[in-house]
């Protein structure tokens, strides 16, 4: 299995019992990164980054204006928030996982979308212009760095992207009690705009 967050993610999206494979993007400087769940956003549609494990399943939220990626909670934790808005220049979306379903791994993604920021305003930006980096975190008197993907940026132009870290069967550094740190950043106005979230804690073996 490999471990290395400079390898390339790969997708998968699961509608009933059919699954349609792709893979997404080129190279990518400093670490992996890839477009998170893709379009289309079906309502019941599963989609499965290969490298962290986490999982996203498409509903329909009348709240949010149309249907959108919620992180599926068996042996999962994640937390969804903008980060960012304003009438003139758009607004961030962040979403941040960790899971512990068949192995342990974690995502960040960041969207980029037009005001009012609702999910049929997707704004594409240039490359370079989308900055993701997930961090997973161990507890033990204080929580420290267990594994770090760096920032990750879009090689072309893309509404979203994602930084992953795969730590396979069992958790890097040892059994404990773990969360992800994520950060996700849009390019606008001369200055990054974003911020970070973090998951609750799950519990690694």
């Amino acid at each position: 299995m490999v471990r290395s967050s400079g390898r390339r993610l790969a997708a998968a999206w699961l509608l009933a019992s059919v699954a349609v494979a792709s893979g997404i993007g080129g190279p990518v400087a400093l670490a992996a990164g890839n477009p998170g769940p893709p379009e289309p956003c079906v309502p019941g549609t599963v989609w499965e980054d290969l490298l962290s494990g986490v999982k996203y399943l498409c509903i329909y939220d009348e709240a949010y204006g149309g249907p959108r990626w919620e992180l599926l909670s068996n042996g999962q934790t994640g937390r969804r928030a903008w980060l960012a808005e304003s009438s003139t220049l758009g607004c961030t979306l962040g979403r941040v996982g960790l899971t512990v379903t068949g192995g342990s791994g974690a995502d960040a993604i960041v969207g980029s979308y037009r005001w009012p920021c609702t999910a049929t305003d997707r704004l594409a930006q240039p490359a370079g212009e989308l900055r993701s980096r997930v961090v997973i975190q161990r507890y033990s008197a204080g929580w420290s760095t267990c594994r770090d993907s760096g920032y990750t940026y879009n090689t072309g132009s893309a509404w979203q992207w994602l930084a992953g870290i795969d730590m396979g069967a069992t958790p890097d550094c040892g059994s404990g009690t773990y969360r992800a740190w994520g950060y996700a950043g849009v390019y606008q106005g001369g200055a990054w705009r974003g911020s970070t979230l973090t998951t609750s804690g799950l519990v690694l073996r």
